[in-house]
C-alpha cells in the first residue's frame, strides 16, 4: 500500500494517515492535491521509504 500521511499544523503533531492506495500514481496525485492544506505531507512506499514529500 502507498501510505499518503500528513502533519496538519506544526511539526510538533504525529504523522496521520489521510488515505491508502493500491497504486503509487494515485496516492502521488492525491498527496499533491492535498498538500496545499497541511503543514506536511508525505507519501510511504510498501517498504516504509518516503518517495514524495511536501514541505509548507
Amino acid at each position: 500500500m502507498w501510505t499518503i500521511k500528513y502533519k496538519p499544523n506544526n511539526d510538533s503533531q504525529a504523522w496521520l494517515i489521510l488515505e491508502s492506495y493500491d497504486n503509487k500514481s494515485q496516492a502521488l496525485l492525491h498527496a499533491a492535491c492535498a498538500s496545499g492544506g497541511y503543514f506536511k505531507v508525505n507519501v510511504v512506499d510498501p517498504d516504509y521509504n518516503i518517495i514524495w514529500r511536501n514541505e509548507n
